[in-house]
């Protein structure tokens, strides 16, 4: 063999640092030219200012060559001695893509099958592998001591990535495995302390009925709950996060549903995995649209990381998205409308028409028109037809939000189909607690702002998002949500609004609502030179508008709080919040969580403190868990003679008509049977303020009581109880509905002697089984009486079209109540039906 070294005029081979140097030297593939400007400004900004650095986070857009950015770092850290070099993916298709672009480009890359491979550990080449594969308690990484060496560990996709990590950290018992059982019995008591009718519905099976163990009860039972856990290692829902788990159980917070039970330790355990925690140097990769606030905890990075993220700063936007709204357009543009149109197969179509959904219950209509509804077993197969340009039939993916590139002719139309929400039990637990906190509505813009993200993946690439769904365009519309979107994603949705507002013209001008709305949507497809120059100078004008630091420190607060109480400084953690509390970084709605979190801290060292700060947080916040030894319920009252002057104010929280059209239309959106209980009631207590009277929901909030409560004047109330969930198709109202309907009258009479009250079931039927039967007197709201109901308070609202809402009349006001059938002797009367009963 010739040996070329010797050839050499007295030059040492060196393997290059710089990677835009490194870069020149690779033997990529004849079609794969030089360094995009993006790429090479952002891997010259590394090497200058950040490489040393342990960790950084690189912000670029969709198709700005992420993946190749990356991997010349990690063989520049290779080529420094800064190895072992890994590269961790969201998900097992992006590994064979990062593989085989790393081939293109002449990059040395390995997998991990069974065992990590030597090249890996030799620092030879980098490992590209699942987050999966790091991240579980039996990982062939080694936990704690035991964990192998990493010199410098790259994440792709940072989100993706730490949602995944917090699923691994999890334990998930599905009711028909024993430990579900096991557990639900040994908090039996604690469970139906905090929710009688709640715990009814979770050991029926409801999917939606949930509570979560209190704290004091979990803390004093862990180790009987290990017990447990440890009989059933085996088993897939337990063993992969048992490893880490079983020491910090009583660290842990436990929900449990009518069909799953949830352990999940409140920050994820990462200091178990070395590799990670202990890794050198860490780079992380986030998109320019994504909030990284969630890092915060979900990585434990500083929030001086997140503040300070490598970006291309030459280019503010990327990507086009026609945004529509077309509710905002025109009323009969409604969901059923969209969906009808869209769902039917085309077999001439050009490209694929992909919507997004939040559950599989709300995709029958989908499915009924022919659209092909993807579940977890088909969706592979489904994008992969796409790709292959089976674009006859729209695809229905739900709830996948992340994860799923869609670019091109793929998906040129993307629908996007109500609010998203978390399949976690914690998450959904929290967000019914604190429904308006920062934290919840962050959460779910996040998840709007990937789902958006999927049709558009590179600077050329176009598609037309169609939001449909009154609660996701209430989602966007609002002020306080709206806040907490990208720069990027915010002005593509003005231009949706403004284009709304132009499409509305060409209605008046004589086009029909459907002619103006698919003439839009023709000019983004045909490519229509006006549009794409109006959609560019409009674009032009989003600045970066940077991580929310307010929010950061919060998150920082609350992990270091957390790690605080895990270390045993119980009085420390505590101080530590309450500090957040009195510096007023915690909105008002939201300090009754942040009193409970306070209280559950001081529980080992100071417990009648920790009693104490309970029941303050249940006071400030009645969704809170109820303290053990019980709470006084607070009689909801209202004052008659200022109805009037409550509506008034209500409307005038809203700037215009369309706003206040548009959460009108969003609550009664939720006022139909077939909706989720909780939606249902939650509507309904939202619609009682903005009719001027008082409402509460004395079952979550008291955790007795019936569904809803309204507070008409100061001695008239009704009370109800909402079967909304009922098969529409049943006959007879049962014993058990009867039995409840019961009880809540029962805690009526306790709480409100001497009061006058309608009691309302909502329910399809107004007919009584033979072996039910009601203690009071009690009317059926069918579903026509509903729709009849509904329909008043829309026309109500409807009516404040030409009025203007900083000058409201109050003599006029009272008008529109009386004229629309919402005065008190009218509700009283006419809006139920005399229950008949069998005999």
């Amino acid at each position: 063999m010739v040996d070329f070294k010797k050839r050499l005029t007295g030059k040492k081979t060196e393997r290059p640092t710089d990677p835009v140097k490194l870069y020149d030297t690779l033997d990529r593939a004849h079609d794969k030219g030089p360094l995009r400007p993006a790429q090479a400004s952002v891997l010259q900004d590394w090497l200058a200012c950040h490489r040393e650095q342990r960790d950084v986070i690189v912000k670029l857009h969709t198709g700005q060559g992420k993946t190749l950015i990356g991997l010349l770092m990690l063989q520049s850290q290779l080529n420094s001695g800064k190895g072992p070099a890994l590269y961790l993916c969201p998900d097992n298709f992006l590994i064979e893509q990062t593989i085989e672009q790393a081939k293109q480009f002449g990059i040395g890359t390995c997998q991990a099958n069974n065992e990590l491979p030597d090249e890996f550990l030799n620092s030879d080449k980098i490992l590209v592998t699942s987050v999966q594969k790091l991240f579980n308690g039996l990982t062939k990484f080694g936990l704690h001591h035991k964990s192998i060496r990493v010199g410098t560990m790259l994440m792709d996709d940072a989100h993706a990535c730490a949602d995944t990590i917090r699923e691994a950290c999890r334990i998930r018992i599905p009711k028909d495995e024993p430990a579900y059982d096991a557990i639900k019995a040994l908090f039996a008591s604690d469970l139906e302390q905090q929710g009688i009718g709640t715990y009814a519905d979770v050991s029926n099976g409801k999917r939606d009925a949930l509570l979560q163990v209190p704290y004091w009860a979990w803390i004093e039972r862990a180790s009987d709950v290990a017990n447990i856990l440890a009989a059933h290692t085996e088993r897939k829902s337990v063993k992969f996060a048992w490893p880490l788990l079983k020491d910090i159980l009583e660290f842990c917070q436990c929900v449990v549903s009518g069909v799953a039970i949830e352990i999940e330790p409140r920050i994820p355990p990462l200091m178990a995995f070395g590799s990670y925690s202990n890794a050198a140097h860490r780079i992380f990769m986030s998109a320019t649209v994504t909030d990284d606030a969630f890092l915060i905890k979900g990585l434990q990075l500083k929030p001086e990381t997140i503040l300070h993220p490598l970006t291309y700063a030459k280019e503010s936007w990327s990507g086009e998205k026609m945004v529509l709204l077309p509710s905002l357009i025109h009323e009969e543009l409604n969901r059923e409308r969209i969906v009808k149109g869209y769902a039917a197969p085309k077999p001439k179509r050009q490209f694929g028409v992909v919507a997004l959904a939040t559950a599989f219950a709300r995709v029958k209509d989908w499915q009924s028109y022919g659209a092909t509804v993807s579940d977890k077993d088909s969706v592979s197969a489904v994008i992969e037809g796409l790709r292959d340009g089976e674009y006859e039939k729209t695809v229905v993916l739900v709830n996948r939000y992340d994860g799923i590139d869609l670019p091109d002719d793929t998906c040129r139309i993307l629908i996007f189909d109500g609010k998203p929400y978390s399949e976690s039990l914690v998450d959904l637990y929290e967000e019914a607690c604190r429904p308006d906190s920062v934290a919840t509505l962050m959460r779910t813009v996040r998840t709007v702002e990937q789902g958006m993200g999927r049709s558009v993946r590179g600077e050329k690439d176009y598609s037309v998002v169609i939001i449909i769904g009154a609660d996701l365009t209430r989602l966007v519309r609002d002020k306080a949500s709206r806040i907490f979107l990208s720069s990027q994603i915010s002005r593509q949705i003005e231009i949706g609004l403004e284009i709304a507002e132009m499409a509305k013209q060409d209605i008046e001008s004589g086009d029909t609502p459907s002619v103006a709305f698919q003439a839009l949507v023709r000019q983004c497809l045909s490519r229509d030179e006006d549009w794409k120059a109006f959609y560019v100078e409009q674009m032009d004008k989003v600045r970066p508008s940077g991580a929310n630091e307010k929010v950061l420190r919060m998150y920082a607060a609350e992990l270091a709080a957390e790690q605080t109480y895990l270390d045993g400084n119980y009085a420390g953690a505590a101080e530590m919040l309450q500090k957040a509390l009195d510096n007023k970084q915690v909105d008002k709605q939201d300090q009754g969580w942040y009193l409970q979190e306070i209280a559950r801290y001081q529980y080992r060292g100071n417990r009648t403190e920790s009693r104490r700060l309970q029941l303050a947080a249940h006071k400030a916040n009645r969704l809170l868990l109820k303290p053990p030894e019980g709470v006084t319920v607070a009689k909801l009252t209202v004052v008659s003679q200022g109805r009037i002057e409550r509506i008034a104010a209500w409307v005038s929280k809203f700037d215009n008509y369309e706003q206040l059209d548009i959460a009108v239309s969003e609550i009664l959106g939720r006022l139909a049977f077939g909706v989720k209980a909780d939606k249902f009631e939650q509507a309904l207590d939202e619609i009682s303020r903005g009719i001027g009277f008082a409402g509460e929901r004395p079952d979550k909030e008291w955790k007795e009581g019936p569904d809803n409560l309204w507070a008409l004047d100061d001695s008239q109330y009704i009370l109800w109880e909402c079967k909304d969930e009922v098969e529409i198709t049943r006959s007879e109202i049962n014993k058990r509905e009867a039995e409840q309907m019961n009880r809540s009258s029962a805690w009526f009479s306790k709480h409100y002697s001497g009061m006058q009250v309608k009691r309302i079931l909502i329910h399809p039927t107004h007919t009584v089984a033979s072996a039910a039967s009601f203690t009071h007197d009690v009317e059926a709201m069918r579903e026509q009486e509903l729709r009849q109901f509904v329909k008043r308070v829309r026309d109500f609202f409807k009516s404040f079209e030409s009025l203007n809402f900083r000058d409201l009349s109050i003599p006029h006001l009272q008008m529109l109540v009386n004229q629309h059938g919402l005065d008190v002797q009218t509700l009283l009367t006419q809006t139920t039906k005399k229950l008949r009963n069998l005999k």
